[in-house]
């Protein structure tokens, strides 16, 4: 976000002369950050290797079976572990649960090192063991791994290994931040892993076999219930999961139904503002990401569910609706085929204004959007130049279909 920020008030200053950003960028700006935490780990520009330290052999026993149930057993598993590192104030080094997370990314042949969530315990006097650090705040925090550190990619879904995945994703969030689309926070950063067992890395299962034994590159991500406590909301269900938790109001049917589908759960919120949907529609085009679902008209996709990879949380009156999760992004996969852009045309919901206003939006943004590829390509230069290539041709695309 500082990062943003910096090159935002440059071009500011350079187009107007002035130290400050203007109304209308403020208020972006408010609005993108309801939920986030200020924990300093999302924002530090220390170059940190953290080391995490657990029985990785008894963890990845405890891999959740995609699309489905998920026994109590494998639902409640942590394992104790270590987080240390070192940055300007010293070293530290925190107890913390490892919990595995994800769906089909913590099947052995997708992702042989899955993604997990790291949670503090309180320490004897009731305080938060990351109080005072870089975790200033904070309960629990995802990590994205490198998925698989055999080079390469998985079998069906072609999830990238080899440590390119993980910085890639995290520039995403970044830009999602960029355009005023709410969401999670992430923070690119490098991981050593040491099994409690053996002292040394641990070794990936097949079909990987991969050895970890330096440091890999991973990102810091914010969760649902950081965001949630943030924001002093609660999370919401689409109504068709497949899946539910007694706890979660499940309720959402579609985006344009907001209003009566709060009203039948005992709530009043105001209408889902349509330029926040196209950004998102236009945001996930330009990631080249495909990998989610969002009933808008009560009639689109019935056979589907209404939310995949997407996060509706109620808050002071309004339903906020983000997308998450981008390992299969294009992005991320160098995949330089055409984008698919949404259709927009309906005009129950997109008026032609809010579509040109939102298009000029992301015309506006796009320097700013380069600017954080070119941090990317000063250590991968192929990911950067394949991400440079699919913003191009989105443009172009962009230029062609909204004219």
């Amino acid at each position: 976000m500082e990062k943003y920020l910096r090159t935002y008030i440059t071009l500011m200053a350079l187009a107007a002369c002035s130290f400050f950003l203007a109304p209308a960028a403020l208020a972006d700006k408010a609005t993108v950050e309801i939920g986030h935490t200020k924990a300093p780990v999302f924002t530090t520009k220390e170059k940190i290797v953290f080391t995490l330290k657990t029985d990785y052999g008894n963890l990845w026993k405890h891999r959740a079976p995609p699309n489905a149930e998920v026994p109590e057993d494998i639902k409640e598993f942590e394992a104790p572990g270590q987080l240390s590192w070192t940055d300007s104030k010293g070293k530290h080094d925190l107890p913390v649960q490892v919990h595995l997370r994800g769906n089909t990314s913590q099947v052995e042949s997708q992702c042989p090192f899955p993604k997990m969530t790291l949670s503090f315990e309180k320490d004897r006097e009731g305080d938060r063991v990351s109080k005072g650090t870089l975790f200033e705040g904070l309960k629990t925090v995802g990590i994205g791994t490198h998925c698989g550190g055999k080079p390469g990619s998985s079998v069906r879904f072609h999830r990238v290994w080899g440590g390119l995945s993980p910085h890639r994703e995290a520039l995403i969030y970044k830009v999602q931040e960029l355009l005023s689309i709410p969401g999670f926070q992430a923070a690119p950063a490098n991981f050593s892993y040491i099994d409690s067992k053996t002292g040394k890395g641990p070794v990936e299962p097949q079909p990987s076999g991969f050895v970890v034994d330096r440091p890999m590159p991973g990102f810091f991500l914010e969760d649902i219930k950081t965001f949630v406590k943030n924001a002093d909301g609660k999370e919401i269900r689409a109504a068709d999961a497949r899946f539910k938790d007694p706890d979660k109001p499940y309720i959402f049917t579609s985006i344009v139904n907001a209003q009566r589908d709060a009203r039948a759960a005992g709530s009043t919120i105001e209408p889902i503002d349509p330029k926040d949907i196209i950004r998102i529609l236009l945001f996930q085009a330009l990631a080249r990401n495909y990998d989610w679902e969002l009933r808008i008209f009560p009639d689109d996709i019935p056979d589907s569910q209404g939310l995949w990879n997407f996060k509706v949380v109620e808050a002071d009156g309004n339903w906020i609706v983000f997308p998450y999760d981008y390992d299969l992004a294009g992005w991320v996969k160098s995949d330089n085929s055409p984008p698919e852009l949404p259709d927009l045309a309906d005009r129950r919901f997109f008026k032609p204004g809010d579509v040109s206003q939102v298009v000029a939006e992301f015309k506006e943004k796009r320097p700013a959007i380069e600017a954080l590829v070119d941090d990317l390509a000063k250590e991968d230069k192929s990911g950067a130049l394949s991400i440079r290539g699919q913003i191009s041709s989105f443009y172009t695309a962009l230029d062609r279909k909204f004219r």
